[in-house]
């Protein structure tokens, strides 16, 4: 009778369970990116859970369509470089910055050109290291969002 009671309590709680466990993995999967420097050594190592290179993948490089051309990768910890180029007119800007926001499925890279008023924001995810999407706001409007494949490793632009 044990026996039994033990076997239908676990077949009953089984499923309980293992969709808590999902939910759980899920919910870690997609958390708030936080990027900062850690100071407390007198070093300054990056603390970054949305990183751009983690194991195999790696979203360093650049990235085209037949409108932009984008080369985005880190220079040193919290340093990262974004350069683009806007294949319709020729017009570039090279772009530096540590603001990263998004989640950790969907990083968001972002870096401000305050001349002109417009946020660039580099998106990606991990399970996909050759496409990125390119956005452009400008007075908090979108003024380009787009996909950019992978044009090849080599890197463009830079301080």
């Amino acid at each position: 009778m044990k026996l039994r009671v033990i076997a239908l309590a676990t077949v009953c709680i089984l499923p309980l369970s293992l969709s808590l466990s999902f939910t759980t993995e899920a919910a870690e999967l997609n958390q708030p990116c936080q990027a900062y420097l850690d100071t407390s050594n007198g070093t300054d190592p990056e603390e970054n859970n949305c990183p751009i290179s983690v194991g195999n993948f790696s979203i360093r490089g650049t990235f085209s369509n037949s409108n932009w051309q984008a080369s985005f990768w880190a220079w040193e910890p919290a340093y990262y470089i974004l350069y683009v180029k806007n294949k319709q007119d020729g017009t570039t800007i090279n772009l530096t910055g540590f603001d990263v926001m998004g989640s950790t499925s969907r990083p968001q890279y972002r870096f401000t050109d305050s001349e002109r008023n417009i946020t660039y924001v580099v998106t990606f995810r991990y399970s996909d290291p050759n496409i990125i999407r390119l956005e452009m706001y400008q007075n908090n409007q979108a003024i380009v969002n787009e996909l950019l494949p992978r044009e090849s490793n080599t890197l463009i632009g830079g301080p």
